[in-house]
């Protein structure tokens, strides 16, 4: 047996720990020392300005520590607009595979009911227990303790060395670069002595210092043992300088130990090229750069910067703007030879594959280039409007726009340097629009996703005061708005994402931008509607694609309807896609949508059709995220809505709905499943009769009626076939497959589990994933294999928990039988490692393994 590698002094283990920061702010403090006492490194998420997002660094912290440490007091902590759980739940979520030691306040009355729900389902999940506490003392006396006995039990066969410095990444340039061969020749020739450690290219915005330094790094790549990128446009702070360059390193803050003795160790003996872009508004970190280049002998730098660091040995590089033709010169060979002409041939020919400089234009273009300074930022930009504009009518405009439009030093002083030059460029190429195209522009930034002709045309003209259609065309030749086949059988327009934020500014200075919003909204609702029903037709992929490139303009003007108290606009948008926001897993937010709908002034007077609608969607979704209790009286008073108003779809629904309520013993239970399915087949809806059709054959099955369960559920198999609806196919199948598994019937359950999966894939379907899983992992347990069996379940219940949503009620009772099936096949410890590597697993992932497992 070899001998362990001898492990150095600064390689200990990392404990993240998770908590909300201001509350607890004693605790953090307390389980901060208990580590330290440990001499472990203790790693914590604090606020403040960081040169990445909060969602980005935290992730990135608890990706390189080795323990979770969670202390949960009252509050649940803030949720990004674009998450549907808080930055602590994300974080437990993240820690799966980890070692966790969850701690819980004893006391705390106004605990927030998402945090006590969060606290309730990690305690029913068993993956880790939670320990009560009384104050941050108390707090810290346990985690020292429980530290010590992990540390024992999980980590005495010593820690692997690290892995050594991770690989260097370099952006991908998007054009090839014109002329600069004199510099980068320079500046590569200067970095191939050992003994010239810092190059900085200097020169105003906008000349292409980042892509000579880019080019130069590329160059020289294959000679460096690393070579990193470390952008620092986004800091404005010189002190947060080195916690930028850990980042693009992947170093991780080491406790109070300073990030640059951190970072010097990773490079030292490395020979190491960082090329830092950006680097004029934090010059006052200069003396950190000399001291990692004094630190590490074969570490250099490539700095970007409008000026030069000051340090000693500095070897500057000037750029400045490309050559232009001499005044007057018309030579037409002498004017294309020209760098600054040939960027703007090249570019417009990116824009325009059929421009050619004709001999005609060369004086207009010659004087378009010396107008522009040979600016490398605003040629290219210019040249984008050549498919609209010939080289005349453009100067013409330069004449009267491009100083105010193209200044570089913007009058935004608190915007990046980059966002100014690149708002000043844009509000210039929306100056060259005429007014309806300013119009249409401002009007379409609502659409965040890009739309089709028809949301374009309902959004965009007001009592036809736009022709839609020729001013889109006219965006496209402006190169602001760009079609794209999307497989929805038109093309979809899209913005560039500056583009449309600039348009969304010019739209609120319109004052229109909740008249448009309210355009767009009410226009979803007609396509929701629309789509509802076709989503069971023929053209059922098409309006698939056209949902899922919709997606973001759909959930927004849901929030939009909800903060305008248009409860009706909500409901008219939403239910006719119930059955596409399951089959994209939105059933979590759906149920935050519907509740906020619910609590709107504007509910109170919606009619009886969409009220019940509003209803039959809170119970629906309260049961999928496992509050079925809560579900029951919203049902029971949308079943007496739809039969009032004689509405066949919203009864059957409401009644396997209310079912999912009940008891599986329920005697009542096989009737009310029996009226559903009857009502459903009253409707004509064949989706919504296999829907039903698969409760009401478990329910047989439960009973001790494998034949009835069979026959409702090869009738929904039919069905679903028939409607050609993979997710609803997937979904009838692993139900099959429980019947099989019940019945003794093996090998049929892996048959249709096999093909079951493969359309769960098809049509990426991660809560049906969920429970194919389970039914592998039932097969791996039958096959003498329980270990695996756990780790599958481990997988299901860890995309459950991503998901937000819990198994169905009429399926828990299968689902807690085999799992307390494994735990009786396995020792408790082998159980719990094995679910938790099976969390810790992609969910594709698992999936493959468990399809090998049972072949």
């Amino acid at each position: 047996m070899s001998p362990r590698p001898i492990a150095t002094p600064d390689q200990r283990l990392r404990v993240f720990v998770s908590s909300t920061i201001e509350e607890l702010a004693a605790e953090r403090r307390a389980v901060r020392d208990a580590v330290t006492r440990l001499r472990l490194t203790p790693v914590l998420f604090e606020l403040g300005a960081r040169p990445h997002p909060p969602r980005d660094l935290y992730r990135a912290y608890l990706a390189q520590s080795d323990v979770f440490v969670g202390v949960y007091g009252e509050r649940y902590g803030w949720t990004a607009p674009d998450m549907d759980v808080s930055g602590i739940e994300d974080e437990l979520r993240h820690s799966e595979g980890m070692p966790r030691l969850l701690y819980v306040r004893r006391s705390a009355p106004g605990r927030d009911p998402r945090l006590a729900e969060l606290i309730t389902r990690v305690q029913a999940e068993g993956g880790a227990s939670t320990t009560p506490y009384d104050d941050p003392e108390e707090l810290g006396r346990l985690v020292a303790d429980d530290l010590a006995v992990l540390l024992t039990e999980r980590f005495s066969a010593g820690t692997p060395a690290a892995a050594g410095s991770a690989p260097g990444w370099l952006p991908t340039p998007t054009a090839p670069m014109v002329d600069r061969a004199d510099e980068l020749r320079l500046v590569t020739g200067l970095l191939a002595d050992p003994a010239v450690r810092l190059v900085t290219v200097t020169g105003p915005g906008g000349t292409g210092k980042t892509r000579l330094a880019l080019a130069a790094a590329q160059r020289l790549e294959p000679d460096r043992d690393d070579v990193w990128w470390v952008d620092l446009s986004a800091v404005r702070d010189p002190a947060e300088v080195p916690a930028t360059v850990a980042g693009a390193l992947g170093v991780p803050a080491q406790g109070r130990r300073p990030l640059l003795d951190v970072i010097t160790e990773r490079l030292a003996g490395r020979r190491a090229l960082l090329v830092v872009d950006n680097a004029e508004q934090v010059l006052a970190a200069a003396p950190a750069a000399a001291a990692l280049l004094a630190h590490c002998p074969g570490t250099q730098l490539l700095v970007t910067s409008r000026t030069v660091l000051g340090l000693r040995g500095e070897q500057d590089v000037p750029l400045g703007p490309l050559p232009v033709p001499a005044p007057g010169d018309a030579d037409p060979d002498r004017v294309r030879a020209n760098p600054a002409v040939a960027l703007f041939v090249a570019r417009a020919q990116r824009a325009d594959p059929a421009f050619a400089l004709r001999d005609a234009d060369v004086p207009a273009v010659a004087e378009v280039v010396r107008r522009l300074d040979g600016l490398p930022l605003a040629l290219e930009l210019a040249a984008a409007r050549s498919r609209m504009l010939p080289p005349a009518a453009l100067l013409r405009r330069l004449g009267a726009a491009v100083r105010p439009a193209l200044d570089l030093r913007g009058t935004d002083v608190d915007a990046p340097d980059r966002q100014r030059t690149l708002r000043d460029t844009v509000a210039w190429s929306h100056d060259l629009l005429p007014g309806p195209e300013r119009t249409l522009l401002a009007r379409l930034s609502v659409c965040s996703g890009g739309c089709t002709l028809d949301t374009a045309e309902a959004v965009g003209a007001v009592d036809d005061d736009v022709e839609v259609l020729e001013t889109l065309a006219s965006l496209v030749g402006h190169s602001l708005v760009t079609p794209a086949d999307t497989g929805e059988g038109e093309p979809r327009f899209r913005m560039l994402g500056l583009v449309r934020a600039f348009a969304a500014e010019r739209l609120t200075d319109r004052g229109e931008a909740d008249a448009t919003r309210q355009r767009l909204a009410e226009h979803l609702a007609g396509v929701s509607a629309a789509a509802g029903p076709a989503l069971t037709g023929p053209d059922q992929a098409t309006w698939r694609v056209r949902l899922d490139a919709e997606a973001a303009d759909l959930l927004g003007s849901l929030r939009w309807a909800v903060s305008a108290d248009r409860a009706d606009l909500a409901v008219a948008i939403a239910a006719p896609l119930a059955r596409w926001w399951w089959s994209r897993g939105l059933l979590a937010e759906m149920a935050e949508l519907a509740e906020q709908t619910a609590a709107l002034p504007s509910a109170g007077a919606l009619p009886p059709a969409p009220a019940a609608s509003l209803l039959w969607a809170r119970g629906a979704t309260r049961i999928a995220l496992g509050r079925a209790d809560e579900a029951a009286p919203l049902l029971t008073r949308q079943v007496e809505l739809a039969r009032t108003a004689d509405d066949p779809w919203l009864l059957g629904h409401g009644l396997v709905a209310l079912a999912m309520t009940r008891s599986p013993d329920d005697p009542a239970l096989a009737g009310e499943l029996a009226e559903a399915v009857a009502a459903m087949r009253r409707s004509g809806d064949a989706w919504s009769v296999a829907y039903a059709l698969v409760p009401l054959g478990h329910v047989a099955l439960q009973g001790g009626d494998p034949g009835a369960a069979l026959a409702a559920h090869e009738e929904a198999l039919a069905l679903a076939r028939d409607i050609a609806d993979d997710h609803l196919l997937a979904t009838v199948l692993d139900q099959l497959a429980v019947d099989a598994l019940l019945t003794g019937d093996l090998p049929g359950a892996a048959a249709r589990l096999a093909r079951a999966a493969e359309l769960h894939r098809a049509v990426r379907d991660l809560e049906g994933l969920a429970n194919c899983l389970g039914g592998l992992a039932a097969l791996a347990l039958a096959a003498g294999a329980p270990e695996e069996a756990a780790r599958l379940a481990g997988a299901a219940g860890a995309t459950r928990a991503r998901l937000g949503v819990t198994t169905w009620p009429l399926l828990r009772r299968v689902t807690g039988q085999l799992d307390e099936a494994i735990r009786a096949a396995l020792d408790a410890d082998v159980d719990r490692a094995a679910r938790a590597a099976g969390a810790a697993l992609d969910p594709w992932t698992a999936l493959d393994e468990g399809l090998a497992a049972v072949r």
